[in-house]
């Protein structure tokens, strides 16, 4: 779960913190108040396109810094995971996990098992044939997996 959220200098952002509580949390607000980049934000965290075209207008760079509570992941410390990305005006940019660099493939990796974001025509991991396996598992609740001829059999 996404604790706390920090964007600074995305679009029309200058500086914002959400605290999320647990439960669900609604965005609500005008258009143009700036929900859409929340969750562009979100999907920049879990991997996504980082241009800097997004960089406030004025501004040097953008920073989009997330605290995940997610005692069960590998990568936690303390039960949580700080992932952040940073892009200059020039193009440079970063990734972190828990302070750590990491490439952006990393960071997909790591995310693909935290973050799942589902929008409008949007359904990221539900049509990447690597996880079908991992569905038809918790479907199924044993063990599938291929046989050389690609038929599936259950262990």
């Amino acid at each position: 779960m996404i604790t706390t959220l920090h964007i600074k200098n995305v679009g029309i952002i200058e500086d914002l913190t959400v605290d999320f509580n647990e439960g669900l949390n609604i965005l609500t607000g005008e258009t143009g108040a700036g929900k859409t980049l929340i969750i562009d934000s979100i999907n920049i965290l879990a991997g996504g396109r980082f241009s800097k075209e997004i960089i406030r207008k004025g501004e040097e760079f953008s920073y989009i810094e997330a605290n995940i509570y997610c005692p069960q992941s590998s990568f936690s410390m303390d039960g949580n995971i700080i992932v952040s990305r940073e892009i200059h005006i020039n193009g440079r940019g970063s990734c972190k996990v828990n302070g750590r660099l990491v490439t952006i493939n990393e960071l997909k990796e790591i995310m693909s098992q935290i973050i799942d974001v589902h929008g409008q025509h949007d359904n990221q991991l539900l049509l990447n044939p690597v996880e079908h396996i991992s569905y038809l598992d918790r479907f199924a609740r044993r063990k599938l997996k291929y046989k050389k001829r690609k038929i599936l059999s259950i262990i």
